[in-house]
């Protein structure tokens, strides 16, 4: 498996996900800038693109992710990629990791 671009940091954060034959919430594990890796009772497989409503911070509106393609699958997690993101929403994302960064 090749090195990460980006540190991933722990989390547990609300997520829904569709594709599509898919509509399911999930809880995010952890997170970075560029993807992150979700739990959930479906569970997405490799290759398949999802759209995805993270719920970063309580009381703020979600954070889109308009594409987003599953690099990764086993029995009760995925891992996906974020591929594309609205430039606002994208920033809304870096300022939430970058406060992570700020805490370790």
């Amino acid at each position: 498996m090749e090195g990460r671009k980006h540190i991933r940091f722990a989390v547990q954060l609300p997520v829904s996900f569709n594709g599509d034959q898919l509509s399911e919430v999930g809880t995010i594990l952890n997170l970075s800038a560029e993807g992150c890796a979700i739990t959930s009772e479906t569970v997405a497989s490799a290759e398949v693109y999802l759209q995805l409503t993270m719920q970063l911070r309580e009381r703020e509106e979600p954070v889109q992710v308009d594409l987003a393609a599953v690099r990764w699958s086993s029995a009760t997690r995925f891992g996906v990629e974020f591929i594309r993101i609205r430039p606002e929403e994208g920033e809304r994302l870096k300022k939430f990791v970058k406060a992570l960064e700020s805490t370790i």
